[in-house]
């Protein structure tokens, strides 16, 4: 093992630990019940067909955050596959 895979290791482990310390040591009020103040949003009746509407006037964001995802998912396959100076292929 080298250099580098050592420390990688090193700050994986000290990630996993930070975030089990950090998971541990906070409440997270949005996993319990509610309290007896709450009160429910009310909506419209149009809440359905204002969101359809919103997102197809919007269509084109969607389109592009898509597209930023698709190619994000290329690099990394690509990352994945990729074969290293000096390997040949069995």
């Amino acid at each position: 093992m080298d250099k580098i895979e050592a420390a990688g290791l090193t700050l994986t482990a000290i990630a996993i630990l930070a975030t089990l310390l950090f998971t541990i040591q906070n409440n997270f009020p949005a996993f319990t019940s509610p309290k007896m103040g709450w009160r429910p949003v009310s909506t419209s009746e149009s809440t359905g067909s204002e969101a359809a509407l919103f997102m197809w006037s919007y269509r084109s964001l969607d389109l592009i955050a898509q597209v930023f995802i698709l190619f994000g998912a290329t690099v990394g396959c690509l990352t994945i596959l990729r074969q290293e100076r000096g390997e040949r292929r069995r």
